[in-house]
Order: C-alpha cells, then structure tokens, then sequence
C-alpha cells in the first residue's frame, strides 16, 4: 500500500487547509475544535521518548492553528496499553486524541484487551515509520548481514531488543525464517538501554530502531548491517536494506500515527487531519522529525485505517505461528 503523500502532494494539501481557515475567518474561531479549554494529545509512552517529542511538536502546531491550549498527557504502561485504553474511553469531541505507536497493531495479538483497537478509533493519520536496524558491536567478526547468517547457521547466538515482544522482535522473527536460521531474544526496558549494552559489547547483536542505533554506529561503538524498512534511510544511508539482499518487498517498520476516539465526526476527522498536514508540512517540524529517525508520513484518514488492519493481521500471523507471549 502506497500511503506516503509526498512533500509536494503534502504542502499542497497544507496549503489548501491554510487557505480555507483564512477564508473562514471569524467562524474557525468561534468553532473551536474542542468545546473545552483544552485539547489533549495521549501519547501511551514514557516522556522523553520518540511519542512524547512528537506529540509536543504538533501540539504546538495545532495549538496555533485552534487557538487552543494542547497539553501532551503521557500515560504510559503495557505497551502502551493502558493510554490507549484510556483515549478509547474518551467522547468524540476533540478534545482527547492518541499519538499511538506501532504496539496499536501488536497488543491485540498479544494481550485481551478491554476495547477493540479497530472499532475504538477513528484513523486520522499516519505521521510515519522508523525502520529499525540490525547492529552488532565491532569487536564481533561479521562485517556483512550474509556473515552474521552464515553465523547464526552454526551457532547459537542472542540478540537484544527493547521489548520482549514488539516490532523488532517480530521483524527478526520474519529474517530467522527467511534465512533458515534460529536466534535467542534477550529483551530490554527499552532501546536505549539496550543498545547502551550493545555500545558497551555486553551483548553482541541488537535489532532496535535506526534513531537509537545511530549515534553509537556513527562513533563506531557498533556497526550497522541492514535496515529493515522499504528504502534507506538517511539516519543509515549506507547500510542496505533487507530487500536489497534478495528479499524484495520485506518491509517492517516502527510507526507513528494520531486517532480520535469513536464518536469524532467525519467533520472533526478532517479538520485535524488538514491542521496535522500544515504541521508536517514545516521545515522545523520535518527537520526535527527526521533527527528522531521518522520517515514522514501525512496518510489519509481511510489510508491509516487500512494500514492498522493489515499490521494487526500481519502480527497476529507472527505471534501465532510462533507463539510468542506477552512478559
């Protein structure tokens, strides 16, 4: 599914948004997007990470653009679980929406959750994906990804994740059935003390995003040997991407996106929407976004719904097959 809009098609649609605000003048402010003082962004994550800085971003933006105070909540716990769960309690009057992660698709294969993740929200969308990558410490022989298979064929290795069971420990799930080959998972809480291990050559190989990789590739205290999202990205821009070695079409990313809660009208969908295409569509949002490794987005509404849908079925798939649990 082709759900990027573009930096182009993305101006034009925030270009499109800003005129007609204009053009509304007196009636966008005597509208206000929530009928109470203010609006708040859920983010299910601890502050200080990828969500919570994404969330304040925008909120910034779309407090401009309402005339309204946008105060980020984070209410983190159970893979973001418990946020979510919250956001799907909440009326549809704009007042509370969720800045959810990739685990919005992965909970429902894993825990029984008291709402459902599809029915509960209305898709708003899709800000964007950070792929994750594959590293190992540099004081391991493997210099190529076809290397550390071949190592893997032969011996038991471990790698680390953030989370015992999420997107990264799914993705590898996909690459050991790919290349024949079984791995021990030694999960974190969370990437950044995962790959600070990784960094330290306390554990020899970790798949996490390319935002926490990163700054320990770039000073050589790990070595980066495949992406796992569609295309390169510029965090990593010499590190190959899985389908470049001979797996076209493997795709498996991190993934940001913003829902309103059932009762949102069609009205308020869009209008947020077109606000959130303003926000992605300035320089400083873009640049900071790209820092924390987001391929940006802008979906359509329709465009996240069916996204979410294919992930949770994708997922599911995974921790079936493999039969994976929740810790």
């Amino acid at each position: 599914m082709e759900t990027s809009l573009g930096f182009f098609r993305l101006a034009r649609l925030a270009a499109c948004a800003s005129g007609l605000a204009l053009l509304s003048g007196v009636a966008a402010v005597a509208e206000p997007f929530c009928p109470e003082a203010n609006i708040k962004i859920v983010a299910p994550f601890p502050a200080g990470g990828p969500t919570d800085i994404t969330a304040r971003l925008l909120g910034e933006k779309l407090r401009v653009q309402f005339g309204q105070n946008v105060i980020v909540e984070p209410r983190p716990g159970a893979s973001g679980a418990i946020g979510t769960g919250h956001v799907a309690q909440q009326p549809g009057n704009g007042c509370t929406m969720l800045l959810s992660y990739d685990t919005h698709a992965v909970n429902p294969a894993l825990y029984s959750l008291p709402f459902d993740t599809v029915a509960a929200f209305r898709p708003v969308m899709l800000i964007g994906t950070i792929p994750n990558a594959i590293a190992v410490h540099p004081s391991r022989p493997w210099k190529t990804f076809d290397e550390l298979m071949a190592a893997a064929k032969k011996d038991h290795l471990v790698y680390a994740t953030g989370a015992s069971a999420g997107v990264a420990h799914f993705s590898m799930k996909l690459i050991e059935q790919m290349y024949g080959v079984e791995m021990q998972n030694v999960p974190y809480k969370g990437g950044a003390p995962a790959a600070q291990d990784l960094f330290g050559g306390h554990v020899p190989i970790m798949i996490g995003s390319v935002f926490v990789l990163a700054p320990g590739v770039n000073d050589g205290r790990a070595r980066a040997l495949v992406q796992t999202g569609a295309k390169r990205h510029s965090l990593m821009p010499d590190v190959p991407t899985i389908a470049e070695l001979g797996h076209p079409g493997f795709n498996a990313a991190s993934w940001m996106g913003i829902f309103l809660p059932a009762g949102a009208s069609d009205a308020l969908v869009t209008r947020l929407h077109d606000a959130l295409a303003v926000a992605l569509a300035d320089a400083v949002v873009r640049e900071r976004l790209t820092a924390l490794g987001v391929d940006i987005t802008g979906s359509s509404p329709a465009e996240l719904g069916a996204f979410v849908k294919s992930e949770i079925a994708r997922w599911t798939d995974v921790v079936k097959r493999y039969d994976i649990k929740a810790e």
